[in-house]
């Protein structure tokens, strides 16, 4: 925020650049005193991570094909793994009742991690994901972040193309 407030102060920044962070930066700048908690300074935290298909349209965002679980430790990333969300799902023990939009419009006898974003309110689905992720696989998370596909897409017009090596 600094490197930024100094280049903008400066005029070095040239305007694309300044409209698409001047957002990003308010966001930045409004949470800042909490950081420090967030970014595991204080304590080690965990959060589920989301990974939406934007283009099979769920109320919260997107399709759950995978999550992940990110840890980080004093700012660091300590641990972070992707997982297939239908692993998971099948680990489910009974029965969850879906809500009455799920089983009209998908339909589904049951609900899973898969679908647990069935809700416009984006805190009340993060809830309902947190809680199937500690029913299917016995997680427990300090936080919630969703990624749609159009998200990645963008980062990766900012970054440019990013080499897997497996791949």
């Amino acid at each position: 925020l600094y490197i930024y407030n100094k280049e903008k102060e400066n005029n070095l920044l040239p305007d694309s650049v300044k409209n698409k962070l001047t957002d990003m930066v308010t966001i930045a700048s409004s949470i800042i005193d909490f950081w420090p908690d967030i970014l595991g300074f204080n304590n080690k935290k965990s959060y589920l991570v989301l990974f939406q298909n934007n283009t099979q349209l769920r109320p919260g965002g997107g399709f759950i094909g995978s999550y992940a679980i990110l840890n980080l430790d004093k700012g660091k990333i300590a641990n972070f793994k992707i997982y297939n969300v239908l692993d998971a799902d099948q680990q489910l023990k009974g029965h969850v009742e879906p809500p009455f939009p799920i089983r009209r419009h998908l339909p589904s006898a049951n609900w899973y991690l898969r679908d647990s974003n069935f809700n416009i309110d984006f805190t009340k689905g993060a809830v309902s994901s947190a809680v199937f992720l500690n029913l299917e696989v016995r997680q427990s998370v300090d936080g919630i972040i969703a990624l749609d596909s159009s998200f990645i897409k963008n980062l990766l017009s900012v970054t440019g193309p990013i080499t897997v090596s497996d791949y």
